[in-house]
């Protein structure tokens, strides 16, 4: 953690990636979280949650993650055509969204929403 931040709102939370999902042999999801400031990572479930609840940390997910289980194109495109208006006619090419995890509170599982579908983190993963 840095010992100062400064008064931009940017950096009020600290930001975590879910850069990598895999299964282990016995088909549990190990997760990869890395800093976006580049300086850690956080292993621990249960500490993750915690400051996702407590709101002091932000974590999320790049639609381009190749360990998603769904396709996310139509979502992304989608998202972009609704807030980006197309002014020179040359459209969407390609864009990376940020897909934020939240603890459910009612399963108390990570979880993230596309589409108005809630899923946790096991579901949404290969």
């Amino acid at each position: 953690m840095p010992i100062t931040k400064s008064g931009n709102a940017v950096h009020k939370l600290d930001k975590y990636f879910i850069t990598q999902a895999r299964r282990d042999e016995r088909g549990r999801l190990k997760l990869t979280i890395s800093s976006a400031a580049g300086y850690g990572r956080l292993t621990n479930t249960e500490e993750i949650k915690r400051k996702l609840a407590d709101r002091q940390i932000q974590l999320v997910v790049l639609s381009s993650n190749e360990d998603i289980k769904y396709p996310l194109d139509d979502w992304v495109k989608l998202n972009e055509e609704r807030y980006n208006m197309n002014y020179d006619g040359r459209g969407v090419q390609w864009t990376v969204r940020e897909i934020q995890v939240f603890v459910n509170p009612n399963n108390n599982e990570m979880s993230v929403e596309i589409n108005g579908k809630v899923m946790t983190l096991d579901e949404f993963f290969k």
